[in-house]
């Protein structure tokens, strides 16, 4: 587990400004003050191995972009790919769901894990701390996960001590609020 402190410090610092006013670049992605918080959480997430979210998750939504890397990973042409493992969502046509998900057919119970878990869509990756990032609502915890019950737990009480010794230390300069953005984001960006 990444050191709690410096997490929820630098997570302080992200959320002081908007990254409108942090980040000039016009094609920076703005991510929200929750989205944040999400990475956060990803930084500090250890998973149990229980298997639930593997074993519940309904629909498992898959983008082009990770179907492209299963069956690159295990070897298959994309479009077999889709046809064996993969349902259009009949929502969202730039979305697959997988077919029969439950259990995952990629969960391996014997291991208690995933199967291709370097490759995993990014629906699992940024399981159990649901949202879609660039939205404003809220961080939701699965409860049915320990891990993110936990993590949440954590970064809470972290979050109440670095605010402490925050306002102690005065201005946090838009320097370091963008140095602490970027963290988080590299954090995002390796998921």
């Amino acid at each position: 587990m990444r050191d709690l402190r410096s997490v929820a410090i630098e997570l302080l610092k992200a959320t002081s400004l908007s990254d409108g006013q942090v980040f000039a670049e016009l094609d920076a992605a703005r991510y929200t003050t929750v989205d944040y918080y999400r990475m956060a959480c990803h930084i500090l997430f250890q998973c149990k191995r229980c298997g639930r979210c593997c074993t519940t998750g309904n629909p498992i939504r898959l983008r082009m972009e990770d179907a492209r890397d299963m069956a690159r990973h295990l070897k298959i042409p994309l479009n077999r790919f889709i046809k064996k493992y993969a349902n259009p969502d009949p929502d969202r046509p730039e979305v697959l769901n997988f077919k029969h998900i439950l259990p995952c057919k990629f969960y391996d119970a014997r291991a208690a894990g995933c199967k291709i878990y370097p490759v995993r869509p990014w629906s699992c990756r940024i399981f159990p701390f649901l949202g879609v990032y660039g939205c404003e609502e809220r961080v939701v915890v699965n409860e049915s996960c320990p891990g993110s019950v936990e993590t949440m737990n954590l970064l809470t009480e972290a979050l109440e001590a670095a605010g402490l010794e925050l306002n102690g230390c005065g201005f946090v300069s838009p320097e370091e609020v963008r140095a602490a953005k970027i963290f988080l984001r590299q954090a995002l960006e390796a998921l």
